[in-house]
């Protein structure tokens, strides 16, 4: 049974590193079997972008030459171009009919308009010149209330917009079996203003098992007619065709050396010790004929394990064709990616500002490319 919300969307028809940063390839590290893979990049760091920007960055995107980046504190979103110049600011309150919350997704459209999505489950709509246009609310609470910066969490697909938005039915995801036993997502008709649950578990997924598992975020990135879904936790992604209503096609391992998980238990104890930081799927992009994605391969407590710091993202490309690309390590210092739109375009990444050495009215976005 579907919702009705009450908002028609319509309308929608100095970390030193710095200096030796800027020009410098950052060979790929690939592991023992990469030699098998079929393409081999390398990273280049082609500019170092300082924008003024007060505070931490909790969501951004960017999308044809223009970004947007946005602090929940300050309630302040930036767009800058490419060259690092600033186009437009403008601060959108916490609280109020014309306020948004913690704002941890946002999704630039075609036209240069902007999805914001809260943890408060406001979907909003924000004009070319970052005000906000509409605002809409999901008629149910928000089951997870999950406070990570900058998710993948939203995407638009025709007229129907696609979110991971658990707790349907006042279903707890937190429960046995929760992502098994319903739907995955929210779609939203923008023409009805209708909500209903879409998408239904790959059976290649960990999360069919009977046991407890350490709570998932998910993933979601449209290309064309195919929506890629994966959970942060897992190191797998399924690919789904949306003109057969979102009917599961196949499920794509990510083919790392070691992606370290907490193993699903009867009983949830969580962690026994074993795991220092776990593998986490941090990005994912659907491209023309494939996707990318950045990873954490996560870390193990082990005696022989080096523990001096965790291991940096990676990227992987695949391509419908010839398959997985050999990973490509990232710069430790990025915090997350904005975007990635091929291996033939340049793409850019916000660096984590405890590395910049800069105040915290500055930050630093590389833009890379690879070869």
């Amino acid at each position: 049974m579907g919702y009705k919300l009450s908002l028609n969307f319509g309308m929608f028809c100095q970390a030193r590193f710095f200096p030796i940063l800027v020009s410098v390839i950052f060979a790929f590290a690939c592991s023992p079997d990469a030699s098998d893979n079929s393409h081999t990049f390398q990273l280049v760091v082609k500019d170092t972008l300082s924008i003024d920007f007060q505070g931490e960055i909790h969501a951004g995107d960017f999308k044809d030459n223009r970004g947007i980046i946005y602090n929940y504190r300050s309630g302040e979103y930036l767009k800058f171009d490419s060259a690092g110049k600033v186009l437009i600011r403008n601060s959108i309150p916490a609280e109020g009919e014309r306020g948004l919350f913690y704002v941890n997704a946002l999704k630039i459209l075609d036209d240069g308009k902007v999805l914001a999505h809260s943890i408060k489950g406001e979907i909003a709509l924000l004009d070319e010149e970052l005000r906000l246009q509409e605002k809409l609310f999901m008629p149910f609470p928000n089951g997870t209330m999950d406070l990570k910066r900058n998710v993948s969490t939203i995407d638009k697909w025709n007229n129907e917009l696609l979110l991971f938005y658990p707790g349907r039915d006042n279903k707890s995801p937190y429960s046995l079996g929760y992502y098994r036993d319903n739907y995955l997502l929210e779609k939203l008709d923008l023409n009805t203003g209708e909500s209903s649950p879409y998408l239904k578990l790959s059976p290649e997924s960990k999360y069919q098992k009977n046991l407890h598992f350490e709570p998932p975020t998910a993933l979601i990135s449209c290309a064309g007619n195919q929506l890629y879904f994966a959970f942060n936790k897992e190191p797998l992604i399924h690919r789904y065709n949306l003109v057969e209503g979102g009917a599961w096609e196949e499920s794509i391992p990510l083919e790392t050396a070691n992606f370290v998980q907490i193993q699903g238990q009867e009983i949830p104890l969580g962690n026994d010790g074993s795991v220092l930081a776990e593998g986490e799927i941090t990005g994912l992009f659907g491209l023309e004929n494939g996707f990318a994605v950045t990873f954490f391969e996560g870390l193990e407590n082990s005696p022989n394990q080096q523990k001096n710091r965790p291991p940096g993202q990676q990227l992987k490309v695949f391509a419908d064709k010839t398959g997985w690309s050999a990973p490509v390590n990232l710069p430790f210092e990025i915090l997350f990616i904005l975007n990635f739109e091929g291996p033939d375009l340049p793409f850019y990444a916000i660096v984590n500002p405890i590395y910049t050495g800069q105040t915290n009215n500055q930050i630093k976005i590389l833009k890379l490319h690879l070869q």
